[in-house]
């Protein structure tokens, strides 16, 4: 960053701005004391009156009119004769005005230009963040496409040698496996795309209906079967003995259990587990989402439901959208999402969505 955006943007502290601003003034006075006493018509002196400007630049409307009455009364004591007295005449009182009024405007012009200027910056700053991080995220989907992309194509290369060739159908059950699984992936990828984008424009939305929230749990842990199996990762969920009802978009709210257990299963090393719970706390259903991976920065909890964040080593493994669509959908069900987290020692994930009475 350039000098003059330092100096325009840094943030001072209250007893440097008006030290400064009694310095300057000070300063100025001792060298017109030098230069001698100044005729009684001189009303401004060039000196006393770049001590105020340059007080209001530096510090703003305060020390800048501390600036202006220090140099207009030192003005009008020690150097306007008759020298020692203080507002003898309209002159000497239109002085200490002019020197007021000269201050609060510079203060206010600089102020104003002060803060557009940090609004502009922080605006080119948040466009910059988020053109990087849609380059990251673009290259991450061009990484995560073309791995799927080139199973499904190899894929059908073989089905097809296979068939010229009359293989059984039962041979063919593995490669068409693989195609099923890589053109599932590349669904989940374009759908978070899809749904990112609609939570831009403000288009998302869910379709609630009243029902139990244990079988969604369920069906969540057995859609996230294979991936922990395929891992040597345990899921261990306990069903609540006593139905909890929420209304809920179902497919909607799969999506944020298989976002979460995702997670999860990635991140927790092989032959570990992961914990789903369901509490009840009142007027509020919690869901509990618990591995026992690496864990998170302290500094990196505040950004973790933001679009296309990605905390640094793992670029690789997402394209920074899921949880912030996890986000987007627990807000829309009226609930909220927290994280707890310590480095070293896994996470939980809490979600908490309204419960409704059973009748």
């Amino acid at each position: 960053m350039p000098s003059w955006q330092r100096f325009l943007l840094a943030e001072r502290s209250a007893p440097v701005r008006y030290g400064t601003a009694v310095l300057l003034a000070c300063f100025s006075l001792l060298l017109l004391y030098l230069l001698g006493p100044v005729a009684p018509g001189a009303e401004l002196q060039p000196l006393a009156t770049l001590a105020v400007v340059l007080s209001a630049i530096y510090g703003g409307m305060g020390p800048a009119l501390v600036a202006a009455a220090i140099a207009a009364i030192g003005v009008d004591y020690l150097l306007i004769e008759p020298l020692g007295e203080l507002f003898e005449s309209w002159t000497s009182i239109f002085r200490v005005a002019t020197y007021v009024i000269l201050a609060m405007l510079i203060a206010s012009i600089v102020g104003s230009l002060r803060n557009a200027y940090r609004q502009l910056h922080g605006q080119y700053r948040e466009l910059e963040e988020s053109r990087r991080a849609r380059e990251t995220m673009l290259a991450v989907v061009s990484h995560d496409l073309r791995s799927p992309l080139t199973a499904v194509l190899l894929g059908i290369a073989y089905v097809r040698r296979a068939v010229a060739e009359g293989k059984p159908a039962q041979s063919l059950a593995g490669a068409l496996d693989a195609v099923h699984r890589s053109a599932d992936s590349i669904q989940r990828l374009v759908d978070d795309l899809v749904d990112a984008a609609r939570i831009e424009a403000g288009r998302f939305s869910i379709e609630p209906v009243r029902q139990p929230l244990a079988p969604i749990l369920e069906d969540a842990v057995e859609a996230a079967r294979l991936a922990a199996d395929a891992r040597r990762i345990g899921i261990e969920f306990q069903p609540p003995a006593k139905a909890q009802l929420v209304r809920c978009d179902r497919q909607r709210l799969t999506q944020l259990l298989g976002n979460l257990l995702g997670n999860a299963i990635k991140f927790s090393p092989e032959g570990s587990r992961v914990e789903l719970a369901l509490r009840d706390e009142g007027e509020w259903l919690r869901i509990d989402v618990r591995d026992r991976g690496p864990g998170i920065r302290e500094e990196h909890l505040p950004h973790l439901f933001t679009r296309y964040w990605q905390a640094p080593g793992t670029a690789h493994l997402g394209t920074g959208l899921g949880l912030f669509i996890a986000h987007t959908i627990v807000e829309s069900h009226g609930g909220r999402i927290a994280v707890k987290s310590r480095f070293g020692e896994g996470s939980t994930f809490s979600v908490h969505l309204p419960k409704v009475d059973s009748d």
